[in-house]
């Protein structure tokens, strides 16, 4: 097996990993009002894990459609069909024929796989400048779902430059 065919491996590991794992805890807090909250209402100040999955889970129950697509597209279905493809490309040598262009295309479009970080690193600001000091706080499956994405776009770079090693 080689090293491309390797990373891919390692990367698909990994976003099936950062997917289901934990990737932020919301710990809400009502600043001052905290200990009246804390007597009439305790479960609305219960730390709430969730992983990505989990997130678009709640986002569809909650009918954001919109959004859950948005996350589903850019956090699952992109980045599996795009280490698909890359897994077929390390399989087929020199000779892609037409999944060439394919590559190419998934290449440029890789940017795009950062978008859920992106989203990811917004929510996290947005929770900590609520009122009342709530924070967020990223867990371990958050590390993981980065270093899914950049390998990815590694082992792009690494079929890039094999690619035209072997067509020189």
């Amino acid at each position: 097996m080689n090293l491309s065919r390797l990373g891919v491996l390692a990367c698909c590991i990994l976003l099936g990993l950062g997917l289901t794992a934990p990737t932020l805890t919301i710990v809400p807090s009502a600043g001052e009002l905290t200990w009246l909250v804390e007597i009439f209402s305790p479960e609305d100040l219960v730390p709430t894990t969730y992983s990505i999955l989990g997130v678009i889970d709640k986002l569809f129950a909650n009918d954001d459609w919109f959004l859950g697509g948005i996350l589903v597209l850019f956090s699952v279905a992109f980045p599996v069909a795009k280490l698909a493809l890359y897994w077929v490309a390390t399989g087929c040598g020199p000779d892609l024929g037409r999944a060439t262009d394919l590559l190419k295309w998934t290449h440029r479009a890789g940017k795009f796989s950062m978008a859920e970080v992106f989203a990811l690193a917004l929510m996290v600001v947005v929770v900590k400048t609520l009122p009342g000091g709530s924070t967020a706080e990223l867990q371990w499956g958050a590390y993981v779902f980065v270093a899914s994405v950049l390998g990815a776009i590694l082992v792009s770079f690494g079929l890039d430059t094999s690619r035209s090693v072997e067509t020189e």
